[in-house]
Order: C-alpha cells, then structure tokens, then sequence
C-alpha cells in the first residue's frame, strides 16, 4: 500500500511519552464453519488496518525502532486466544512513559453486560463466550499497567450478529455506559467508536475504506487542518468534534446511503491530550502549484478574441437589419456573412507573409475561407479563424483566432513572433471532462489556495474553476466546455508558450509541440491529499454488516 508523505512526523522533545505501542486488528474473514454462525465479511478492513499501520509509521518515523512496536493482526492471526494473549501480553509490559494505540475494524456489539469485538473464530450461535470483552481484556488490563496513556479506534457495529444469533433480541449495540466510569478515572485514556448505538459504520468503494477510518486517517496524517488548534495541535476533542462533523456531511454530500453515522467519542475529563503536531506548509513554488491536477488533454493551441459591434461592421444597413438582442445559429451564420471578406483578407495576407517568412513553397502550404470562418495552413503552424456572436453579448461580432503549432516551430520562433505580433493572450488546453470529478479539483485547487494564497471561484453549475495566483496568473478550469484556459500578465504569443512550459502540470496524453512533456504526477512533499468523490455512489457493503 502507497504511504502518503506526512507533512511532518512526531517530536520526542513535544510530547510526554517516550514510546508507543500499537495493536491494529483487521477482521475482514472470518474462519469457516459448516454447521453455520460464521459472521459476514467486513468489507475493507484489511485496507483500513494497513493503512492505519502505514499511519503511524509516517507519524512517529522520528522514532528509533525500539521505541515504535506496531503488531498487525489480521483475520486467522485474531483468534480469540491470540488476540487475548497479544493484548494482555502488550499492556502489561507497558510503562508510564507508553502511549498505547489500538485499532480495530470489524464486527462489535454489546450482550447486555458488556461491549465485544468479534474474533476470527466467533460464532454467531455463542457470541459471548467467543468474543473479545472490550473491558476485561483491555481495559482492566490498562488500569494493571503502568501505562497512562492511551487511545482505542474501534470500527464496528453489529447488525449482523443481530440478524444471525440465537437470543437477538438480547444482543445489541456498543453502549457506552460502561466505558465511561474506567476512562474518567484513569490519568488519561479516550475511545473513538464510528457510529453511535443503533447505526451501523459505512464503507465506501470510492475510498476504498470504512468512511468513519477514512477520515480519522485523513487527520492522523496532518490533512484536516480543520481539526487543528491554532498552534496545529491534533487533540483528543478536535479529533472527536472533527470526525462527528466530516463522516455525516460525506455520507450525506457523496453518497445515496440513508441511514446515518455519527462518530462517538470518551475521552479522559481530566486533561486535553496532544496527539500529534501539524508543522504548517511551507509555499510550493509557482510551477510546482498545480502538478497534482491530473488532467488528460487531446490539444493545446493559442487563442485571442476580438470583439465589436456588429451594427459597425461594413455591409451591416441601419435601414433594413436588426441588431441581435439574443444568441442564434442563424444569428452567427449572419454574422459569419458579413465578416466573409474580412476573415477572406485576412487569411491572404497571413499566408502572404508566412510563405516570405517562412520560405515554404505553395505545395507545403494550404489555405481556405467562407462565409463562417477561414484557416492556413504551414509546415510549423496552423491558423484556425472562426467568425460569429459574442456569447457574451448578442449584439456584438467575435472573431476567434486559434493557433497550433506544429514540431519544430521552434526554430522559426522569430518568424511565428513577426508574422503574430503577440495578440494571443492565452494558451487553451482541450481536455476530457471525465479525467477529473468537479469536487476533486474543487478540493485540490482549495489546498493550494489555503497553501499558496491567491483567490479561487468555483461555479459547480457551470462546472468550471477559477484559480488566480498571487503573481497575477489566471487558471481556467471549464469541465462543462472541456477547456483549460491558461493567461500569464504580460506574457503573449511564443512568450506565453514559454511561460506554460515553465509550468509543471499533472497533464497526460500524446506528446504535443506546445506543452512540456506528459509527466505522471509528481508527489511533491506535503501536499494533501483529500479524497473526496465529485460521484455520489452506494456503499459496496456495510461494515459490521
């Protein structure tokens, strides 16, 4: 599994604790049994448990190996005995100078006397005597060790034991009655649970995680800024009031599940506990911003727009025409009519003065007009004109002037920059609207702006993305128009090319003339990365369920 880079790890010299100790439990399977009572699958929970493992090695990489022990247990490695004996044994050999992490995904529910977690060979039939007992075996065996910090995620809920066990109607969800009294009297322990009594926990296949773990993942990690303090502390309270906020607003937002989850948290009364520090992010460079928007693009050419009013162009009569007051394709075919002679003129004059320029000779060269538009055609360069109304305002004329430039254009730069004078003012890259959903680039272009300042405006109806950079760059990101519009102040023409190639963007597709070279995206160092879907999908199945 990917590690993401953390923005920074743990600090011995921050924190009050020297070591830590770690159990991650991930129950996906549960052991075979002919005669039946075997619980259903927990979709995911191998995900969840490693990357909740490759979590706290990212978080604590500044500790030495002996001072971070992370045990993995999954499916047949968490029978009931092991489990039981991986967990006394730990606790008990813990010192006042541990903190004590433990992570479980899976199935849990509670028996009327106490909460369980489900063990490899539990059986639906006879749930108590084959289940982990959350206050026995762990709890108690906390208030015996010397340990005085510690902190249980647990991912569970149990409709499914429900559903399947002899005597339902006595077996019922976590309830936290009974975890209170312990964590209140002990120095400092909190246990975060993903859904409150009667609510199961949800997966999701767009995450690839339990939701409840994908966002308590999200936060270990440095990439909730806000569940930090203002001094960018992760802390007990800003984790708990950060997850019961994000799980319902993401399952609400970016799924069609109908139930609800809400995350429920104990946590020690007697102090606040320092988690994790988030160092803040340092500025990317310019041209490092936006290289993790990947985007697939099929061309790239160069665009300027003249615009005027249509009642003064030549052959408009006051007397017998009407100026346009709204948008149409006979409107724009007019409009193409009267500009015929211009667009005609002007398509000569360029292939005129290219052909000098350029030295070519006519068979090398093409050119072409009409009543909507005209375009020529060279060995480094292709002219593109297209006449019609300004969508902006009907009664003003556009005349669209594309440029494309062909491999080797660079070695007659001096001649395109003579022939064009630098009247394009922006790069326009054509890409395909599905390489990217609207929230995702939503909430990459977000992070860049919290990261790198500048202004965003988005407009989820259109589709489209505005990104204005602090050095006066603009980024056009139009989903619905499949552009991607790029304007550099003071930079036109070839100049403007040069300006977009500095530029590293997680652009992919065939080579083009006018664009650095396909890159795959760069991870570049502390850049976050949520992961949220522009898609709204149903869970693939429930946890716990």
């Amino acid at each position: 599994m990917a590690k993401s880079t953390p923005r920074d790890s743990v600090s011995l010299e921050t924190l009050p604790y020297t070591r830590v100790s770690a159990i991650v439990v991930g129950l996906e399977n549960f052991r075979p049994n002919p005669k039946g009572g075997v619980l259903d699958s927990v979709e995911y929970a191998h995900a969840d448990a490693e990357a909740f493992r490759d979590t706290l090695q990212e978080i604590y990489s500044s500790l030495d190996e002996d001072s971070l022990q992370i045990e993995l247990v999954k499916d047949s490695r968490a029978s009931l005995t092991a489990l039981r004996d991986t967990l006394a044994y730990t606790i008990l050999n813990l010192s006042e100078d541990d903190l004590f992490i433990f992570y479980y995904a899976g199935h849990g529910f509670h028996d009327g006397n106490s909460n369980r977690l489900s063990a490899y060979d539990t059986s639906a039939f006879n749930p108590k005597e084959t289940t982990l007992d959350l206050h026995d075996d762990i709890l108690v065996h906390l208030s015996r060790s010397e340990c005085e910090r510690a902190l249980l995620f647990i991912d569970a809920c149990a409709a499914t034991v429900r559903e399947i066990a002899v005597g339902r109607d006595v077996i019922s969800d976590l309830h936290l009655d009974d975890m209170k009294e312990f964590i209140d009297s002990a120095l400092y322990c909190a246990v975060f649970l993903s859904c409150s009594p009667d609510e199961k926990s949800y997966s999701s296949p767009s995450l690839g995680h339990g939701i409840w773990t994908s966002f308590l993942l999200k936060a270990l990690r440095g990439e909730a800024d806000e569940a930090l303090t203002r001094e960018r502390w992760l802390t007990d309270y800003g984790l708990r009031d950060w997850l019961r906020r994000e799980v319902p607003r993401y399952i609400t937002r970016e799924t069609e599940i109908r139930g609800t989850q809400r995350p429920r948290a104990i946590v020690s009364s007697s102090n606040t506990f320092q988690i994790r520090h988030v160092a803040a992010e340092e500025k990317l460079p310019q041209n490092l911003m936006l290289s993790n928007i990947v985007l697939k693009y099929s061309d790239a050419y160069l665009e300027s727009v003249e615009t005027g009013a249509i009642r003064g162009l030549e052959g408009f009569n006051s007397r017998i025409h009407t100026v346009p007051d709204k948008l149409s394709n006979s409107a724009d075919a007019w409009v193409g009519r009267l500009l015929e002679e211009t667009i005609a003129d002007e398509v000569q004059a360029v292939y005129s003065d290219a052909k000098r320029a350029l030295g070519f000779r006519r068979r090398d060269a093409s050119r072409e007009s009409d009543s909507g538009g005209g375009n020529v055609d060279t060995p480094v360069f292709r002219l593109l004109l297209e006449a019609k109304q300004n969508p902006n305002d009907p009664s003003e004329f556009a005349i669209y002037r594309l440029l494309f430039l062909r491999s080797g254009w660079e070695a007659c730069r001096e001649e395109i920059e003579g022939l064009f004078s630098g009247e394009f003012d922006r790069m326009v890259i054509e890409i395909e609207s599905k390489s990217v959903g609207f929230s995702d680039l939503v909430d990459k272009l977000e992070d860049i702006e919290e990261r790198n300042g500048g202004r965003l405006e988005e407009d989820e109806g259109k589709r489209r993305a505005v990104y204005l950079a602090e050095n006066g760059a603009e980024f056009v990101i139009d989903l619905r128009r499949r552009r991607f519009e790029i304007v550099v102040p003071g930079r036109k023409g070839i100049e403007l090319v040069d300006a977009v190639q500095e530029y590293q963007f997680g652009l992919t597709g065939d080579p083009n003339p006018m664009l650095p070279s396909p890159t795959r995206l760069l991870a570049v160092e502390g850049t976050s990365k949520r992961t949220s879907s522009a898609r709204r999908r149903k869970p693939k199945r429930k946890k716990g369920t």
